[in-house]
């Protein structure tokens, strides 16, 4: 874990982890003679991966796509601008942060399509936590600090947060928008953000993804822990979704959405890979409602607008948009 004091620190410091973790996704790949287009999508079992399973199930007979697991949508966009990945799931937020006076690689990517809604989880302790403590080492000291029960969000002011992902960027500009001087710690999976909570390291955990969100669906309100309720407005491009998560007993609970957008790099439409990329694009956009209604990922009943992409430049040819006002 380390602490986030930059932006710039912080870029500098996590590269080596995301460019290792890019190779290695690829050379999993490397056995895959039959791949047209590689997707940057997610850890394993999570939403990212399983939506780019979706695309495979429905569209493995009009083009061959891979995936390339990674942490999320920050080393999605590294992979992009190094060309080891040909299409990637990003958050809004995260596109336009890293686009913006930084790597024109990321800033020229187009939108093939909007996806679901990222939700940020905050999960906490259910008996409270111990808030200002004194440590030896990694050792608490006893008789240090005050128990605080973590029910909302307005709750973290002046807290330590494990962050995972792309929460490591949503919990700079949540820190920038409300001035909570949360103290962000680097956590490398969610079992290490909730080895961290559990030992008193952290007050709160910061982790997105698709609703239900499988890391957080599989535990149980007797675990211990409890998820914490977004209790402040949202700002632009950031949304507010109810959604309910019976194990935690979580139900109507507000958080803090993230719009999804699928992205590739800049290929000539007409180009050998940009063909491809028309193809799956053309292909997911017929199957929309296959997708929707059918046994898949319950965030394909998000896209309202498939040809809504947020301002992104949108990649593909009239006809392929056509398609979808044919529907």
């Amino acid at each position: 874990m380390r602490f986030l004091p930059s932006f710039a620190k912080y870029i500098l410091g996590l590269t080596y982890i995301l460019f290792a973790q890019a190779a290695q996704s690829v050379a999993a790949q490397e056995n895959e003679q039959d791949c047209a287009l590689r997707i940057g999508s997610g850890p394993r079992g999570k939403i990212y991966e399983l939506m780019v399973q979706d695309i495979q199930r429905v569209c493995a007979d009009e083009v061959s796509v891979c995936s390339l697991p990674s942490v999320g949508g920050l080393p999605n966009l590294m992979m992009l601008s190094s060309n080891q990945a040909d299409l990637g799931i990003v958050q809004l937020d995260t596109l336009r942060q890293m686009a913006t006076g930084g790597d024109e690689n990321i800033a020229d990517l187009q939108a093939v399509m909007p996806l679901h809604t990222n939700l940020l989880h905050i999960v906490s302790l259910r008996s409270g936590t111990r808030v200002g403590a004194a440590y030896f080492g990694n050792t608490l000291l006893p008789w240090t600090g005050n128990q605080k029960e973590i029910r909302k969000f307005s709750d973290l002011k002046g807290t330590k947060i494990a962050v995972v992902g792309a929460t490591q960027l949503l919990g700079q500009t949540l820190n920038k928008q409300t001035g909570f001087n949360m103290e962000l710690l680097i956590a490398e999976s969610d079992d290490d953000a909730i080895a961290m909570l559990r030992s008193n390291q952290v007050q709160a955990i910061f982790t997105d993804g698709g609703w239900p969100l499988p890391s957080i669906s599989r535990h149980q309100a007797s675990s211990g822990l409890a998820l914490v309720e977004y209790d402040l407005p949202a700002k632009e491009p950031f949304v507010l979704v109810k959604r309910n998560y019976e194990n935690l007993d979580a139900f109507n609970f507000t958080f803090l959405g993230i719009p999804n957008l699928l992205v590739t790099r800049p290929f000539k439409p007409n180009g050998a890979m940009g063909k491809r990329v028309v193809a799956l694009q053309t292909c997911i956009l017929s199957h929309l409602e296959e997708l929707q209604e059918g046994r898949y990922q319950a965030g394909w009943k998000e896209i309202k607008n498939p040809l809504n992409t947020m301002g992104i430049v949108r990649f593909g040819r009239g006809d392929v948009h056509a398609t979808v006002m044919r529907q």
